[in-house]
């Protein structure tokens, strides 16, 4: 382990030590109530940390097995939640760290917070609704989610009526608050698990996966607006049929007047939170936004999440979805994984052990999944699939996520649900993410013909790869490949924001596009092929535009020299500078007599250097050195005064290594001042991980600035010499 690293652990655990003290030693001092809040609010930090930590085992787990990773979380939310781990007796936490908050699962303050990721998720929900797409291409769409809606609503209430006395101890009526919340939890369908399958099995395109696709659009917005009668009824009190059709047109009255509105003054959204420039304020205040509209739905009665979902489908009318979608990634990778696992310590784990509840789960979760398969399926029969296509349909509705728990949360923190029913619909959706999505990729493996009357025979699929030397690059081109499908007309949704996988349509053309650390993927028709080509070879000029028109609005060779007339005023190497030096080198890793009469022959020789002093295995050379001729290939790393710098990116190291070596005749280096060099300190730098190599060279260049210490270096005759001399700089 590194001094620093040390010095960082020293300290973290005087920090925990000093938490764990009895009573708080910094908040012991402090007014009753104040020390209590401190309390609360260090419990708190505890927990997010355990929960993210949780959640990455969990979802680390799934993805090993090839499960949704929505599992994991929510499984490590169980395992460390109230009634399991998170009662057992820890130092400094005697109840437990996640004790029940009297007769609710978790605390406020950590509830708050997988609250703002509902909104997180709907908000970004809203904005991956490709309202363009649904309007040209959901006819089909609208009466198959119509039908799945209506077949799930009614199913999932009459599923909690039926067993309402044996689980509940009361009898309920159709139109009672928990059935009502069962139904609408049963309409719930996650886009994201049904692309993500339709893409591995590369039907997107497909009549069957476009249709599910489209059904799902409307499936989400529906399903809201029923939340929004739901809820309105609920909180008015009125239950009768009367009532609830006043109600329902209240709600929707408020849900289509802001929905209008938003869409009717979206480009003046959108012109206004330019206004603010800044591409990270500019995404901050769009969340903002979210978050007040949010706020006045829920004190006019509706839902928190309707009004996030209203801010996202405004806003996916402009041209600052993706740049928000791109940013808002990292809140999300935050707030959803505590989202899910704070889902999962909701749930009741001794409810799986009482007969009647998991009997009224998998009932529920079996009802409301023939909801899905016949309302989507019969309509289908009516739009020319046939059996095959209808059964393939209704499978691919059948997959319920994020919404469907955030829906049961309200359900629970509003009173409605009581603990054993929240439970019971955690349960249904958990079994279905674990069973639905391989049923469904194996129904779609079954080939034949899914229309009654053939469409016009289309070519077949075809997968276009380009693969990238890093992130930075793919991260460069994305931006200027959507820019690209937009300004051909093409509507550019993200599917999947944990995948980065988009879809792209425009008439016939349907297109994939999944972004990787080091590859972009296409999948599309092999008509397509041909434009998608054109359009990445273009994208890629226009890159290589800016980078020329960047070469001549500065001139390298002054900014270059610059760097060792800055370093060279100063004078001397300091403290610190000088303990930096010393960590860089090891006494095998220099050279005092390089024999290179050329550039590659000095590069090959500082290769083997490496190899020699053991910072590199011996199988690794000639990728090592390939990365560090491309280096050279992009701009000479000679400096001046005989100095030059030769270093690159690689995966194949995980900290930052330097050698350094003398060839005293000097060798052609394409060097800032035409001189030969003879000084050379190669690096090499983690490619996936920040290290201070920038930082390491102003040191260098700081010392090396001296003539007298070139000098020293020259004339140093021994490898243990010149060892000593970067080690110990004057």
């Amino acid at each position: 382990m590194k001094p620093n690293r040390k010095h960082l652990l020293v300290i973290l655990l005087a920090l925990a030590a000093l938490s764990l003290v009895p009573g708080g030693a910094l908040g012991a001092e402090l007014p009753a109530e104040e020390a209590a809040l401190a309390e609360r609010m260090a419990t708190l930090v505890f927990q997010i940390a355990i929960i993210l930590l949780a959640a990455w085992a969990g979802a680390a787990a799934c993805k090993k097995l090839r499960l949704p990773i929505v599992l994991g979380e929510l499984a490590a939310g169980v395992v460390i939640g109230p009634y399991l781990l998170g009662a057992v007796h820890l130092p400094g936490f005697p109840a437990g760290l996640f004790a029940l908050n009297g007769g609710f699962p978790v605390s406020y303050e950590l509830y708050s917070f997988a609250t703002v990721a509902s909104i997180v998720l709907l908000f970004l929900i809203g904005l991956e609704t490709d309202l363009n797409t649904f309007i040209r291409y959901s006819l089909a769409g609208s009466a198959i989610g119509i039908g799945g809606i209506a077949a799930s609503f009614v199913l999932g209430d009459l599923a909690a009526v039926w067993f309402s006395s044996s689980v509940f101890g009361v009898h309920f009526g159709f139109a009672d608050p928990v059935p009502l919340f069962f139904g609408v939890i049963a309409t719930a369908t996650s886009v994201g698990l049904s692309a993500t399958i339709l893409t591995e099995k590369q039907k997107l395109d497909s009549p069957e996966g476009v249709t599910i696709l489209s059904a799902a659009i409307i499936d989400d917005i529906l399903g809201i607006i029923l939340l929004a009668i739901i809820i309105g009824m609920i909180k008015s009190g009125g239950i009768r049929w009367i009532e609830a059709v006043r109600i329902g047109g209240k709600a929707i009255g408020v849900w289509l007047i802001f929905m209008f509105l938003g869409l009717f003054f979206a480009r003046k959204i959108g012109a206004g939170l330019k206004r603010f420039k800044e591409t990270n304020t500019i995404v901050v205040m769009s969340f903002a936004l979210a978050l007040l509209v949010a706020g006045i739905f829920e004190k006019s009665g509706l839902a928190m999440i309707i009004g996030a979902y209203i801010t996202g489908l405004s806003l996916s009318r402009t041209d600052l979805t993706y740049l928000i979608q791109a940013n808002l990634s990292v809140l999300y990778r935050f707030f959803v994984p505590v989202f899910f696992c704070v889902m999962g310590m909701l749930i009741d784990i001794r409810v799986i052990f009482d007969g009647r509840i998991l009997l009224f789960a998998l009932a529920y979760a079996l009802l409301a999944a023939v909801g899905k398969l016949v309302g989507c399926g019969l309509p289908a029969l009516a739009f020319n699939f046939n059996l095959r296509g209808a059964g393939k349909i209704g499978a691919g509705m059948i997959m319920r996520g994020e919404v469907a728990l955030i829906i049961a949360g309200i359900g629970l923190s509003s009173g409605v649900l009581p603990s054993e029913a929240f439970s019971a619909a955690v349960l249904m959706t958990f079994l279905t993410i674990l069973i639905a999505p391989p049923v469904f990729s194996r129904i779609l493996e079954n080939g034949g013909e899914v229309l009654r009357k053939p469409a016009r025979k289309v070519s077949g699929k075809r997968r276009i790869d380009y693969v990238f030397p890093n992130r930075e690059t793919g991260e460069l081109l994305l931006a200027r490949i959507i820019t690209a499908f937009r300004n051909e007309g093409f509507f550019v949704n993200l599917l999947d924001i944990r995948r980065h996988l988009y879809g792209i349509r425009r008439d016939e053309s349907f297109i994939t596009m999944e972004f990787s650390p080091k590859e972009i993927v296409f999948t599309c028709r092999e008509e397509d092929a041909a434009f998608i080509h054109t359009l990445f070879y273009e994208a890629l000029a226009e890159l290589q535009r800016v980078m020329r028109q960047l070469q001549t609005l500065t001139d390298r060779k002054a900014i270059g020299k610059r760097i060792f007339e800055e370093t060279a005023r100063p004078g001397r190497v300091n403290g610190k500078e000088r303990a930096r030096l010393s960590r860089l080198f090891t006494p095998n890793g220099v050279e005092c007599s390089l024999q290179g009469e050329t550039k590659e022959k000095i590069i090959e020789e500082l290769v083997d250097l490496f190899i020699a002093s053991g910072q590199i295995p011996t199988d690794c050379r000639k990728e090592i050195l390939q990365s560090l001729l491309d280096r050279e290939k992009d701009l000479s790393t000679g400096l001046q005064d005989g100095i030059a710098f030769p270093h690159g990116r690689t995966g194949l190291v995980e900290k930052m290594i330097t050698v350094a070596g003398v060839q005293r005749e000097g060798v052609e280096f394409g060097s800032l001042d035409g001189k030969p060099a003879r000084i050379f300190i190669a690096t090499l730098i983690p490619a996936n991980q920040p290290e201070p190599y920038l930082k390491m060279m102003a040191v260098l260049s700081r010392f090396l600035s001296r003539p007298e210490n070139r000098d020293r270096l020259l004339e140093c005759r021994s490898n243990r010499g010149l060892y000593e001399i970067l080690r110990e700089p004057a």
